[in-house]
């Protein structure tokens, strides 16, 4: 009897915080797919981006989905950091340090571009310590609040 009542308490919470990660995961690959197929034109340029974005897309969903089936505990503010921190590595990489260099085929010759994009990289990785900071100090208010409930 006690595990039955446990057992329905534990589908109570459980299922709906399935469906809403679950949920949240299409709705973030959708904007990656779409994404995907506009990037595909310019594939011949840069081909190494294709398996870099299929493998950040599962990364960042699968931390996602984690981290919202993990909501309220908190390990869901260790997956946000985690997800913060995969987004400020893959920006690196992609950028490759914030500098693209990329050599154009042009009538016969090839045409070498440098683009010098450490401006862009530095505010996408101050975002990503922004997020980051945001995640640390709601897990240390989380904890916090725990502990005041627990001395009442």
């Amino acid at each position: 009897m006690v595990e039955e009542r446990n057992t329905k308490l534990f589908v109570k919470k459980i299922v709906p915080r399935v469906f809403k990660a679950a949920l949240l995961a299409v709705i973030t690959y959708l904007p990656m797919y779409f994404l995907s197929t506009l990037i595909s034109p310019i594939q011949p340029f840069f081909p190494w981006y294709e398996p870099l974005t299929n493998i950040f897309a599962a990364v960042f969903i699968f931390l996602l989905f984690v981290g919202v089936l993990s909501s309220g505990t908190v390990f869901q503010y260790v997956f946000g950091v985690a997800r913060n921190l995969a987004l400020m590595i893959f920006f690196i990489y992609v950028l490759n340090g914030g500098v693209i260099a990329l050599t154009v085929p042009f009538e016969g010759a090839s045409v070498n571009i440098m683009l010098n994009a450490t401006v862009v990289l530095a505010m996408l990785v101050l975002t990503c310590l922004l997020g980051i900071a945001k995640n640390v100090v709601q897990a240390i208010d989380f904890v916090s609040s725990k502990v005041e409930t627990k001395e009442l």
